[in-house]
């Protein structure tokens, strides 16, 4: 689909392989899987973590979990993202 690299590769890829229906991540987990820091905006901005539509969206980052099929719900407080997969309903856990 797309040619060009992303730094967010390796995200996308793990939400490929993914299984479940949910994955939880910390801020820091996804800098280590992505080998850098996160840009200063997904710590302040909950717009970052926007689900935009893959076939309109040129941010590479919400590229790599719209694509895989999934929503990223951010904590921005906790530093934590949960990826949801798309049509999956569950139970939440607050």
């Amino acid at each position: 689909m797309e040619s060009a690299m992303s730094i967010y590769d390796p995200l996308r890829d793990k939400l490929v392989a993914n299984s479940s229906a949910l994955l939880k991540m910390t801020f820091a987990d996804i800098e280590m899987l992505i080998g850098r820091s996160l840009p200063k905006s997904a710590y302040e901005y909950d717009a970052w973590w926007a689900n935009e539509d893959p076939e309109k969206t040129n941010h590479s980052h919400s590229l790599a979990w719209t694509l895989p099929g999934y929503q990223a719900e951010p904590n921005r407080l906790q530093r934590t993202v949960t990826f949801r997969r798309r049509g999956e309903h569950c139970p939440r856990s607050e």
